[in-house]
């Protein structure tokens, strides 16, 4: 019987402390900081984009696409300048399409740019911008944007 009761203590502390370090993940990340909030991020949003598209990939491209268009829009905005900006995104969506996190790293073939201005597009981004795709889980999407975004959607 203790150890049950130890056991049980453990795991509640365990979910307790992985809960927390999702909570300690920032909105906006740079991607190889805060690893551990990460990872528990990771698993809290493991449903992909592409199952949330029913394995549709040219569906899910498109909606990837629309959103790194209304970002570039949103930059433009902001006259943020994002043209030449190579980055790796990892967007984390709540089940309604807003989304909980963003975290990113400019590829070393990316022209330079402010991390902090491109942190603050991200951020005022995120608070605006709802994906049209909502699921019964929370999902995530992690691949690469070239900016400036030219691609037109393909219908099927």
């Amino acid at each position: 019987m203790k150890l049950l009761c130890s056991f049980l203590l453990v795991s509640s502390l365990w979910v307790a402390a992985a809960t927390a370090q999702s909570a300690d993940l920032p909105a906006v990340f740079r991607l190889g900081q805060n690893e551990e909030g990460y990872e528990v991020a990771k698993q809290e949003y493991q449903q992909t984009l592409l199952e949330v598209a029913n394995y549709d990939t040219q569906n899910a491209f498109n909606h990837w696409m629309s959103m790194m268009q209304e970002l570039q829009k949103h930059a433009d905005k902001l006259d943020i300048d994002l043209k030449g900006v190579k980055i790796w995104l990892h967007a984390f969506w709540n089940t309604d399409g807003s989304i909980d996190h963003l975290g990113y790293l400019l590829r070393p073939d990316s022209r330079n740019v402010d991390e902090l201005e491109l942190a603050a597009v991200l951020k005022t981004f995120m608070k605006k911008y709802s994906f049209p795709v909502t699921s019964g889980k929370k999902f995530s999407h992690y691949t690469g944007a070239n900016f400036p975004i030219y691609s037109e959607k393909v219908d099927n």
